[in-house]
């Protein structure tokens, strides 16, 4: 799986590579770098969001069909099947676009992680060379952040290895993106972390309140609440983890999740109004006898 990702990352770290040259800031061409990523994404987005808007708005319909002819499963199937190609929807709608996308966000996070292999396009040789030069240890995850950020200090040493090196400045407003925050010494880089899980959280709760809204929910009904419920649950625990993962790892990794939960919210309530605008017109153009896309 990592090859398959990698070879994903590959030309990704190219374009990085270019945004950098482009802005010479590197905290900087890593938020280019993710909204360049939402946008490429969008179609898939779009059509993710759509599935699920129309998914969830199919749910009760399919509960009442499952009471009615739980039964007769032949019947029942075949009045699922009219369920489905009355709204123009497939049980496994949104599976495939999920599955797109997630090795395209994988991809991207090698980028930010192993800036050496794909932004600046080092051979296992010389980054194994570089991490014993420097004494980096490079069982730690994060690493060839921790040793690009070495860079400019050994200018000498990482020439002599690596000719093709770039000497990355990784400060941004007075934090160092490849340094990573401690629990044992209070920082600036806590910064990182704690809009890291603020982020985190504000995502969720977008997201939550989007898919109810998507799914004209209103949440009186008993698996409403049960939904919500587990939403609230998931809204704590995500946040917690993302500061969790953002102080074991450098600080630009938490840098790009900032990034991407910010954009990431921004989509979540652009995206739902236009595919619940985009479903409403569709249905009214169905029941008037037009064709659905």
């Amino acid at each position: 799986m990592s090859a398959i990702f990698g070879i994903i990352a590959t030309p990704m770290g190219y374009v990085m590579e270019y945004i950098y040259k482009l802005l010479e800031n590197y905290g900087y061409s890593i938020m280019a770098f993710a909204l360049l990523a939402k946008i490429v994404m969008l179609p898939l987005s779009i059509k993710q969001k759509r599935s699920m808007i129309v998914t969830q708005r199919i749910n009760p319909k399919l509960r009442e069909l499952q009471r009615k002819y739980g039964n007769d499963r032949e019947k029942y199937s075949r009045e699922v099947q009219k369920l489905y190609d009355d709204y123009g929807a497939s049980p496994m709608g949104g599976c495939g676009t999920s599955l797109l996308t997630l090795p395209i966000m994988l991809g991207l996070y090698y980028v930010v992680t192993m800036p050496l292999t794909y932004f600046m396009h080092l051979p296992t040789e010389q980054i194994t060379a570089l991490a014993e030069a420097l004494g980096v240890e490079m069982s730690n995850f994060g690493y060839q952040l921790t040793l690009a950020g070495m860079f400019s200090e050994h200018l000498e040493t990482v020439k002599s290895i690596a000719a093709s090196a770039i000497p990355v400045d990784f400060t941004f407003y007075g934090i160092n993106l490849a340094a990573t925050p401690s629990f044992k010494e209070f920082s600036v880089l806590w910064i990182v972390p704690l809009l890291s899980a603020l982020t985190s959280w504000g995502y969720s709760h977008v997201t939550t309140t989007m898919n109810m809204a998507g799914a004209g929910q209103t949440g009186e009904s008993a698996e409403e609440e049960k939904m919500q419920q587990m939403n609230k649950t998931m809204s704590l625990i995500m946040p917690l983890m993302s500061a969790w993962f953002a102080f074991v790892l450098p600080a630009a990794v938490g840098l790009y999740w900032i990034t991407n939960n910010l954009f990431s919210c921004v989509q979540e309530v652009v995206l739902t109004k236009y595919c619940m605008d985009q479903e409403k017109k569709e249905q009214e153009l169905y029941k008037t006898g037009g064709i659905r896309k």
